[in-house]
């Protein structure tokens, strides 16, 4: 069964200029292509036609997709020409397959070669993605449905043409087996099958949720979101967007529940990895532009410290009464206590709900200051609600778990022993 692999590759000119390559075996196989076709007229159509549909889609990463057949010695002799020509037809019949499938017209290029190190067969195949109208394969290219036509188009080829389907069969059926073992536990965390796509799968969210949670805490914007987030390699998915230009409202001007998100091949959306709205999104961005504009503020109102030093007056010796001047006073400029950030005002106000929660214990407290504390603590505990909604905007199951967990055992310290 011909190995499949997968691989968006972005710039057409690499991709014909790795098929224009010298032979890299040249003493087993002294041509770099054994054949090469092509659903246009030729290479060069191929070429022009590619390069007009990927200008017109200026938004898609993606221009070429590249897939690589790789056939087996006991499929295809690599130096019998039969052979050759079988492989080669097989190539093609699964690319037009996959299009029907997919139901769309899309130009491609087949490339036939053999001058691997191992010498075996295969196609290296180059599929456009942008359409006609400029926009790219509808749901992209999954490696997984690709693979599963690939057995069920190759066990029929076999069958056309009086082949063996002895090596397919096999192979099929371990595959299956991979599948079926990589859904209970994996021997030494290793995946077979899609278990395998679905574990990368769930280190990129992991990733794209770290990253995002990082933006969300150091943007002051929308725009200052969406680039750091770009910044580590997360594209946004525009799909979603086809009228307007404000990505986050709708035509209404209402938000819209989520954006969507790419990073490597794995999409994600900011509702299921962060657990927020857009709307609640944008208000903690206000929140940090809000918090960074009073910093700025404060850093602006501390009085400026004049050093310079005023020259004694000289004094007259002719005359008969020495005059000293006098002492100026000096008036100290009392600095503003340092701005503090959305943690240490955290603990700070916890410090303090803490403190007047054990002063309302002692049964000797006098009337007046009971009294006094019993009236600032519904702000202290406002305050400590406030930022809490602020500082814990995306903070997970688990985290929530810890951060009371720590509380009370800050409370435990702090309560005075039996």
């Amino acid at each position: 069964m011909s190995t499949l692999f997968v691989e968006p590759s972005a710039s057409l000119f690499k991709a014909l200029g790795y098929l224009a390559e010298q032979s890299h075996n040249p003493d087993q196989c002294p041509d770099r292509n054994l054949m090469v076709d092509s659903n246009c007229s030729d290479v060069s159509e191929f070429f022009a036609e590619t390069e007009r549909r990927i200008a017109k889609a200026n938004r898609l990463r993606n221009h070429l997709y590249s897939v690589r057949l790789s056939f087996s010695k006991d499929e295809f002799d690599p130096t019998q020409a039969t052979d050759q020509d079988l492989a080669f037809d097989l190539s093609k019949e699964f690319v037009e397959s996959w299009l029907k499938e997919k139901k769309i017209n899309r130009p491609y290029v087949i490339a036939l070669q053999a001058d691997g190190k191992s010498g075996l067969l295969h196609s290296h195949i180059y599929i456009c993605n942008p359409g006609s109208d400029g926009k790219g394969i509808p749901k992209g290219v999954s490696a997984l449905k690709m693979q599963d036509l690939n057995d069920k188009v190759t066990r029929e080829f076999m069958l056309k043409h009086d082949r063996s389907t002895a090596v397919q069969d096999h192979l099929i059926a371990s595959k299956k087996q991979h599948d079926h073992n990589s859904m209970g536990a994996s021997v030494g965390n290793r995946h077979y099958g899609k278990a395998k796509a679905n574990a990368k799968a769930g280190d990129n969210k992991e990733y794209m949720k770290k990253i995002m949670l990082s933006a969300l805490k150091q943007a002051t914007s929308r725009q200052e979101f969406l680039q750091l987030i770009l910044q580590q390699n997360i594209y946004l998915n525009r799909r979603a967007n086809k009228t307007g230009n404000d990505l986050w409202l709708r035509q209404d001007g209402t938000f819209r529940k989520s954006l969507s998100f790419e990073y490597r091949g794995t999409p994600g959306r900011t509702a299921t990895l962060l657990g927020l709205s857009l709307e609640q999104i944008d208000q903690q961005l206000k929140w940090n532009a809000k918090l960074k504009q009073n910093q700025k503020q404060k850093q602006l109102s501390v009085p400026i410290q004049h050093t310079h030093q005023h020259k004694q007056p000289k004094v007259k010796f002719h005359s008969l009464k020495l005059v000293k001047p006098k002492a100026k006073t000096v008036t100290k400029t009392v600095l503003p206590k340092p701005h503090l950030n959305l943690q240490e005002l955290l603990n700070e106000k916890y410090r303090e709900l803490i403190k007047i929660n054990e002063q309302l214990s002692d049964p000797k407290l006098p009337k007046s200051k009971r009294e006094y504390l019993e009236k600032i603590k519904p702000s202290v505990v406002q305050a400590v609600s406030e930022l809490e909604s602020a500082f814990f905007v995306g903070e997970t199951k688990k985290e929530v778990w810890r951060r009371k967990q720590k509380e009370r055992e800050l409370e435990k310290e702090s309560a005075p022993e039996s």
